[in-house]
């Protein structure tokens, strides 16, 4: 099976102070339902290259690079259109060995799960797979627009991924995934500008993704009091307060959304991970849900 050995991540010091955009902007509304009052900005001579890179010398232990076998970005808003494959530039970057498979996935807010068990596909016993999320959504967001500048921040992670059975990792015992492509175009780059639909996004949050979830418990012989902590795709406070009270989740099982970073769509579930010390938790779910329209869940322990 798959498991997380660690992760570590890149978050710029650049911000998008929300109540300076938009003065007028209620502060109870920002901190209630966005959950965030300043959102994360890229550098302006940062790529997606970049952030990957420097996630990665921020993690501070040594790394076997004879053991790495694959290396994975999860990313919508790849440098030079996507080809070539980003993973590929990574790759030459970090100076691994040849014998690497490369790839990128273009998933979005449901991605951290894709690239979990693509590695556990790939890795033979004891082999590591490097996989990073990063998708900058400030490349194609219009400035002023306020469906999207509210919600979305940069930031980037490499979570390293070792094929094992240590029980002393985090472990990923079972999966499941969902796609309703009738609303494809909720979350849509049109022409190199990002367009949303608010309301449906909102509904498929509050509607699909709790019975989603409550049917994953089930299939895992697992009650809701059995797990303990749930870690959702942050895709704003509100959605993830909203999807909690579906679940009747109590308030230790339920990892805080971070404030003053933003939606980081790929990015935001290692980063809630990072956060809470997940190494230490017993049962876990992590549940992504967005761009697609899509959903994630795993279950690891």
């Amino acid at each position: 099976m798959i498991s997380i050995q660690a992760i570590s991540k890149y978050t710029p010091k650049n911000f998008l102070d929300l109540k300076k955009r938009y003065k007028k902007i209620n502060k109870i509304f920002l901190k209630n339902k966005i959950g965030a009052s300043k959102v994360l900005r890229k550098n302006n001579n940062e790529d997606v290259i970049d952030m990957c890179i420097k996630s990665f010398k921020n993690f501070k232990k040594p790394i076997n690079k004879s053991k790495i076998k694959m290396l994975i970005l999860c990313t919508q808003n790849p440098e030079y259109n996507g080809l070539p494959h980003n993973s590929a530039i990574i790759h030459k970057r970090l100076n691994l060995e040849k014998n690497v498979a490369c790839l990128d996935i273009s998933q979005g807010c449901a991605g951290y799960l894709y690239g979990l068990k693509v590695a556990e596909s790939f890795l033979k016993e004891n082999e590591i797979a490097l996989f990073f999320t990063c998708d900058p959504y400030s490349k194609i967001i219009v400035p002023n627009d306020y469906k999207t500048e509210l919600l979305f921040g940069d930031a980037a992670t490499m979570s390293i991924l070792i094929k094992s059975k240590k029980v002393k990792l985090k472990n990923l015992i079972d999966s499941e995934f969902f796609t309703d492509g009738t609303y494809f175009d909720s979350i849509i780059n049109k022409n190199g500008k990002l367009e949303m639909n608010g309301k449906n996004v909102m509904d498929f949050s509050q509607n699909q993704v709790p019975e989603f979830i409550k049917k994953f418990l089930k299939k895992n012989n697992l009650k809701v009091s059995q797990v303990d902590k749930f870690y959702f795709h942050q895709g704003s406070k509100h959605i993830v307060d909203t999807v909690a009270k579906s679940l009747n989740l109590k308030k230790n099982q339920l990892s805080n959304i971070i404030e003053n970073i933003g939606n980081t769509v790929s990015s935001s579930i290692p980063l809630l991970l990072i956060k809470d010390n997940f190494l230490k938790k017993k049962k876990i779910i992590i549940c992504g849900f967005g761009v697609g329209l899509s959903i994630s869940a795993g279950l690891l322990f």
